[in-house]
């Protein structure tokens, strides 16, 4: 029993890495036809951050986000180039620039929100609900023991 509980712990890095990177992907695939190939759920990710915290300092960006400021510097200038989010000197610290996102990246959102919901509707359709929520509940609890 022991070594079988065992083997099935070791293969659950290997299924959650699996998973999250074929959702991911179709996520991905879905919004760079709707958006251009530019378009990414790592821009998604972001703007979902700042649509429900906005405006937000580079670094707590970085910090709430889980990317290092050099990646996500990167990746803000990017997305400024498409027009999604704008960075401005920060009035309260002059070494740090705010992020918000733009009216255009505000207009995606109802799109974008329709393509992942069915994304991932597809993908947990043969999850209960409440497993869904129960799914969602431990990879949180998971996640808050790993980066505290």
């Amino acid at each position: 029993m022991r070594d079988d509980f065992n083997e099935d712990l070791l293969n659950l890095p290997f299924n959650i890495h699996r998973t999250s990177v074929a959702i991911r992907g179709e996520i991905t695939r879905r919004l760079s036809e709707a958006f251009g190939d530019d378009f990414t759920v790592d821009y998604w990710y972001i703007l979902t951050l700042l649509f429900s915290r906005e405006p937000l300092s580079q670094a707590h960006l970085a910090q709430i986000s889980g990317r290092d400021k050099g990646s996500l510097s990167r990746t803000l200038a990017c997305m400024e180039r498409l027009d999604l989010v704008v960075r401005l000197p920060n009035p309260e610290n002059i070494r740090s620039e705010l992020v918000s996102s733009t009216k255009a990246a505000s207009n995606f959102k109802p799109k974008a929100e329709s393509i992942i919901l069915d994304v991932l509707s597809e993908a947990l359709s043969s999850l209960r609900p409440i497993e869904v929520i129960e799914l969602n509940r431990m990879l949180a609890a998971i996640n808050e023991k790993i980066q505290p």
